[in-house]
């Protein structure tokens, strides 16, 4: 199985990816997990920088033993793999459009195949509800503003993305795209800057931005009772030219 790096998220000191695989017919997303967790009682774990750093989103690479996961919706995707090996080659431009455009929803329906339940500052689906856990969200550059802020306890900024379009509504969602912050975090730049320079990459994009939408894994936020799979923004591409 050989599949096309798509989503490389910042899960904690590790990453969370998903790839599309490579294949004729319906577009396939799958969320490779290191098979060594496989006992482990939430798959929170992901990939280790040692693995995964130096490589790039449209990547390729070979799924070595891959093995079905248990369905634990709306984590659909779950593919437990031995490892991941690079083919050393990227997907081309018109692959990269095809993917964005094929996991894309329309604007007014529901993102993850069923409504979204919201707090007052957040958006997030019930454990074991859903259709899906990562999707496409294609909105104009304007309808996108990031900010940021110091928490206590936190060993970084918690930047956010304000988002002002149908569906999610106007929502303000948490970053988790690594290779958009590692580019505003280059050179040590304060939290200022980041914001300045996070704005600016995104409206270098074009007009249209494919924004990757997922669903984290299970846990209690903002003093709620029950666990819930919080809408996080995984990943920002110019739709017309999606850059890795």
């Amino acid at each position: 199985m050989e599949i096309i790096l798509l989503d490389w998220t910042r899960m904690g000191n590790s990453y969370c990816l998903a790839g599309v695989i490579v294949q004729e017919g319906p577009i396939q997303v799958v969320r490779p997990l290191p098979a060594k967790h496989f006992r482990a009682e939430v798959r929170n774990l992901g990939w280790s920088p040692w693995a995964m750093d130096g490589h790039a989103r449209w990547e390729m690479f070979e799924v070595i033993g891959p093995r079905p996961a248990r369905p634990e919706p709306p984590h659909l995707e779950d593919l437990w793999v031995r490892t991941l090996r690079s083919l050393q080659t990227s997907a081309s431009l018109e692959q990269r459009r095809s993917i964005l455009e094929a996991t894309a929803v329309r604007l007014g329906e529901p993102v993850f195949g069923i409504p979204l339940s919201r707090t007052r500052s957040a958006l997030y689906l019930p454990p074991g509800t859903g259709r899906r856990s990562l999707a496409t969200l294609v909105v104009p550059a304007h309808a996108i503003d990031f900010s940021g802020s110091h928490r206590e306890g936190s060993s970084g900024p918690d930047i956010r993305v304000h988002l002002r379009v149908p569906g999610p509504g106007d929502r303000t969602l948490p970053v988790k795209d690594h290779h958009l912050l590692l580019k505003a975090e280059s050179g040590r730049a304060g939290l200022e800057e980041q914001i300045q320079r996070l704005n600016e990459e995104v409206h270098r994009m074009g007009e249209l931005v494919a924004i990757r939408l997922g669903l984290s894994r299970p846990f209690v936020a903002d003093g709620r009772e029950s666990p819930r799979c919080w809408l996080m923004a995984d990943g920002f591409f110019s739709f017309s030219h999606p850059q890795a």
